[in-house]
């Protein structure tokens, strides 16, 4: 499984829906979820546990509809099942855990910088139910300072 892993995000900050998307040579994955300001830190969270061993595996909702993935672990690879319901399918998908959350961090990191660049970063005000607020914010940085450990 060892490849190019390429991160990609997407948070339209009116609405709160996330995409997030991890691909290599042979595959890409798509997280999806509505909620943003609930998703981004429990996507996080449940990475971060995983890595360091916490939990084995995790249920994580699509907000917005049925969907929904079941992340495992084996201590080194990182084992998805995506359960859609619209049209019914599970895809599954297998990334090096630490790879993938390495191409997570950079790629939201990017994102980050690029919306400071814009001037939409430091938020102005804390909004509730931003999907950027300090929380989620406070979440990736847990989240980074695992891997830099």
């Amino acid at each position: 499984m060892d490849g190019n892993y390429k991160g990609y995000i997407d948070i339209r900050l009116s609405g709160g829906d996330i995409q997030f998307d991890v691909s290599d040579d042979t595959q890409l994955f798509r997280f999806q979820s509505g909620i943003g300001f609930v998703a981004i830190p429990h996507f996080f969270i449940t990475l971060s546990a995983l890595y360091k061993g916490e939990i084995s595996e995790a249920q994580l909702d699509c907000h917005g509809n049925a969907d929904y993935y079941l992340f495992s672990s084996d201590g080194q690879n990182l084992y998805i099942k995506h359960v859609g319901h619209y049209p019914q399918r599970t895809d599954t998908y297998q990334f090096k855990l630490k790879a993938y959350m390495e191409a997570i961090s950079s790629a939201f990191l990017s994102y980050l910088q690029q919306l400071e660049k814009e001037g939409i970063l430091p938020l102005k005000e804390q909004e509730f139910g931003h999907p950027l607020g300090d929380d989620v914010l406070q979440a990736f940085d847990s989240f980074s300072a695992i891997l830099s450990s």
